[in-house]
């Protein structure tokens, strides 16, 4: 008997004795390729019992304010009162009768669903962690050092190395390289010479360039910011497919400092009285009180000039107060006190910063009061607490203000499309991500349902209703990537995958929400020359500065000359920078492009193969577009023990067909089942191959008409009579139904004639030599042929004997090496098992084995082991291997 108990927060709601509840089960529905799915259920319903009642706080009611159904809130299934899934119930409404409450309707969601609810609509700029750790002054011996040796952060106990840095890529003017310093091609307002000479009308203008951060220190911010840990099989500092890759911090058109003043951020706090409520940090403060609070700041600075002052909470501004005037001498800085504790009374908790503005250089002294009510009485306390400000003549750069617009939440999923990311959230709360093909890889369950399946129907449908899939880049409006799109008539990257012959469907988008540059080696106007330089231009087709979606880019440390003028117009030289590129590497290597392209700096070479598509996406789509791949519905009444362990990376058998689980949808009332299945290889992306076999009864031998001329054609008034059966091009394909109409036939061999025995045969195989390590063996062979008991092939019985002395498999019968001191690995089928798919590998592996030691072995098959017939087995020849030394 199964029953099904649901918890919320902890605690077990009443559920109905007759309600149905369903779940569905799904990590990525081939029907809706660029979703990732997870645990959901049907909405279904709980009586308004006395307990529901108090858990959902008579939610009827609109009068009682208390359980607020727009947040989802923590739950647990279970089955007979063990843990089954863990996720969140969303409370839909409630129905009354007779105008009484009589129903709460629920839906449970899995645990990744929650992704969206932490982070909301927050955007990129709004990661606290970014805001706090991220940022640096804006000087020209910076600059210079960023472009070839990034801004290593401490970040919360993590060195972020190169976290900051500053690649060739220029926010508005064309870079060109001209050895000769043609008169002509000087610096314009549209134009930078970079080839190096002592002359300030030459040379790249440092103001050009802008920072980008390191994708890894995004991730982190994420981390810290919604309080999630994601697990390290992609998001991985090893990972240099992800660890490498950069977003540049361009959120407007012009430079970094244009429209900008100095800002620098109060820090060195210090506690002056203590009333709680508040915990300092060295560079911002957090409130902890849910209390009704307000907060007064008192600020005193060392020169009377004008200055702002903002207030940030979890990085977003919160107060703004610009063009503050206090004389420095005057007592009457507590004005400014309680001006701003009007505007920001009653705050809520969160970390809050605080920020100084100031054209001119100036200190700040900062002290802060806050104050919160607690306890039956009201009581008011309050806490004070010190910090400083030093507003320098440098610029301080902060990465979260350049920020591309972008949502968090799309900068996720944008990365999840982009690698074709699957995730799901374990039961210890770590938040797993990996490839779809990695998610695949690690599983080596298979289960066997087929006693469980019900045969009554089955549903075969194709696998997916589309036509082509394209694959793009949202951005693609640059300069060089149009200019590339109007030559070739396509879009730089992008890729259209469909079959070569046409059949109706749909075409479906995978569209990246990133720009997309194509970059520029360039070439020396003096000479012709390749340059060892490549850059990026952040300009239109009308060569216009152009702000596009977020670029993301591969930063590559190479050697190249050229001139640079700092903001204040000297010229100096840079031999070393960081280059933009799409490519992992300056060789073929792994590019972001989802077509193979020539890469911009090795071109004309090949195009570079390791694209986004065929790492990623290839195992999957090729899957998906296979012609011999069905999507097959059917039921079963799934055991106990399989629910509760199965992943949706095992796969499933029903006979000798292996499947990949699409979705599931269990019952609990009923424990029926829904399964939806591809047929699958055991390999991720391997193809079903089905050999053509033509069934004895449609073999056309006796059909048509040979003659015994086995060397010509005999030919009469333009007639023919081959010397071959013709079948005009008429292929038959075995096929095999998903159940056989009686599943209890099993091998057993029909026998008419009980006065002639049934003939056994033996099976073939193939015997090869295989690994060898320094500790271990792996000794193999293929049976590529099975025996047959009378008309049925099958296998009973196979395996291998091994020993590290040679006359231990001197037999050369079963019997002689069963008696015989060889060890013996052996496998027994079953009714269900003995088909299997040929050619089947058999593999064992010998391990403890000491350097220079050499193993024999020979494999076996046995096709027959019933008594009531005879038996026919088949030796493999005698291999051996030997560990390395």
């Amino acid at each position: 008997m199964l029953n099904l108990q649901l918890y919320i927060e902890g605690q077990q709601v009443d559920l109905f004795d007759d309600e149905s509840v369903t779940l569905t089960q799904t990590i990525q529905n081939v029907m809706d390729i660029d979703k990732v799915f997870t645990d959901f259920s049907k909405t279904f319903s709980v009586p308004a019992s006395k307990i529901n009642n108090k858990i959902f706080k008579h939610f009827h009611n609109p009068f009682i304010v208390g359980f607020d159904a727009r947040f989802k809130k923590e739950a647990e299934l279970h089955l007979n009162y063990k843990l089954f899934k863990k996720g969140k119930i969303k409370l839909e409404g409630s129905t009354k009768k007779d105008n009484k409450a009589d129903t709460y309707k629920l839906t449970f969601f899995g645990n990744t669903i929650a992704l969206k609810d932490l982070i909301g609509e927050d955007k990129l700029d709004a990661l606290s962690f970014i805001n706090r750790y991220f940022s640096f002054q804006y000087t020209n011996s910076n600059i210079k050092l960023y472009m070839e040796n990034g801004l290593d952060v401490l970040a919360e106990d993590e060195l972020i190395e190169d976290a900051i840095i500053f690649p060739l890529i220029t926010h508005t003017k064309r870079l060109i390289y001209d050895s000769g310093h043609d008169s002509t091609n000087i610096n314009t307002e549209t134009t930078n010479n970079i080839a190096y000479i002592n002359d300030s009308n030459y040379g790249l203008e440092i103001a050009q360039l802008k920072p980008a951060i390191k994708v890894h220190a995004i991730i982190k911010a994420i981390e810290s910011q919604y309080n999630l840990q994601f697990s390290k099989d992609f998001f991985s500092t090893t990972n240099d497919v992800y660890s490498k890759l950069y977003l540049w911090l361009h959120n407007k058109t012009g430079g970094l400092s244009t429209g900008q003043i100095n800002q620098s951020f109060a820090e060195n706090f210090a506690m002056e009285e203590n009333d709680g409520g508040v915990t300092l940090k060295p560079n911002g403060f957090k409130l902890t009180r849910d209390n009704s609070k307000g907060l007064n700041i008192l600020v005193r600075p060392t020169s009377n000039n004008p200055f702002n002052v903002v207030v940030y909470r979890d990085g977003e501004e919160l107060a703004r107060y610009d063009q503050v005037s206090l004389n420095y001498n005057d007592n009457t800085e507590w004005d400014l006190f309680h001006q701003i504790n009007g505007h920001i009374d009653g705050l809520v908790n969160g970390d809050f910063q605080i920020a100084i503005e100031s054209e001119t250089s100036n200190t700040f002294f900062l002290r802060f009061h806050v104050n919160y009510v607690s306890g039956t009485f009201k009581r008011s306390r309050d806490t004070y607490f010190n910090a400083e400000a030093t507003v320098g003549v440098n610029m301080k750069i902060k990465a979260a203000r350049q920020m591309p617009d972008m949502k968090v939440m799309d900068f996720l999923t944008g990365l999840f499309k982009m690698f074709n990311l699957t995730s799901f959230r374990r039961d210890d709360g770590v938040v797993e991500v990996k490839t779809l093909n990695d998610f695949y890889k690690d599983s080596t369950k298979t289960w066997d349902v087929t006693k469980d399946i019900d045969k009554t129907s089955q549903e075969v449908n194709t696998v997916l209703p589309y036509k082509q899939i394209d694959f793009s880049y949202k951005g693609n409006d640059s300069f060089l990537a149009a200019s590339f799109e109007e030559i070739n008539k396509k879009k730089w990257g992008s890729l259209s995958h469909n079959v070569e012959r046409k059949f109706d469907g749909k075409i479906y988008k995978v569209e990246l929400p990133f720009e997309h540059f194509q970059f520029e080696r360039l070439n020396n106007i003096n000479n012709g020359n390749n340059t060892t330089i490549q850059w990026g231009w952040s300009a239109d087709i009308k060569q216009e500065a152009y702000v596009g979606e977020p670029l993301l880019f591969y930063p590559i440390l190479n050697t190249g000359a050229f001139g640079i003028v700092d903001i204040d117009g000297v010229v100096s030289q840079k031999t070393q920078y960081y280059q933009p590129s799409n490519s992992l590497a300056l060789e073929d290597s792994f590019n972001i492009n989802f077509k193979a392209e020539y890469n911009e700096y090795s071109r004309p070479s090949i195009p570079y193969q390791n694209t986004l598509f065929k790492t990623f996406y290839e195992n999957y789509i090729s899957e998906v577009f296979d012609p011999q791949k069905r999507l097959t519905k059917t039921k079963a009444y799934l055991p106990m023990s399989m629910l509760m362990e199965f992943s949706l990376a095992d796969k499933i058998r029903i006979f000798d067909v292996l499947y990949r689980i699409n979705k599931i949808t269990t019952n609990f009332e009923t424990m029926q089942s829904s399964l939806e299945l591809i047929n699958s290889k055991e390999n991720f992306g391997e193809k079903i191959s089905v050999d053509p076999v033509v069934p004895d009864r449609f073999k056309p031998v006796d059909l048509c008409v040979t003659i015994d001329d086995t060397t010509s054609l005999f030919t009469y008034s333009n007639k023919t009579i081959d010397i071959s059966c013709d079948t005009d091009g008429l292929e038959f394909i075995s096929t095999r139904e998903l159940i056989p109409d009686d599943i209890s036939t099993g091998n057993k061999p029909k026998q008419n004639n009980v006065s002639v025995p049934v003939e056994v045969t033996s099976a073939t195989v193939d015997s090869i030599t295989t690994g060898v390590s320094a500790t271990e063996i792996l000794t193999s062979y293929f049976i590529t042929k099975l025996g047959k008991v009378g008309q049925v092939a099958q296998l009973d019985e196979y395996g291998i004997f091994h020993s590290t002395t040679a006359s231990d498999l001197s037999g050369t019968t079963y019997d002689a090496l069963v008696a015989g001191s060889a060890t013996q690995v052996k496998f027994e089928t079953t009714e269900l098992d003995k088909r299997p798919e040929l050619p089947k590998q058999v593999l064992i592996k010998v391990s403890g084995l000491t350097s220079g030691t050499t193993v024999y072995w020979k494999g076996y098959v046995r096709t027959n082991t019933d008594s009531q017939y005879k038996t026919s087995d088949t030796i493999a020849p005698l291999k051996s291997g030997t560990t390395h030394a």
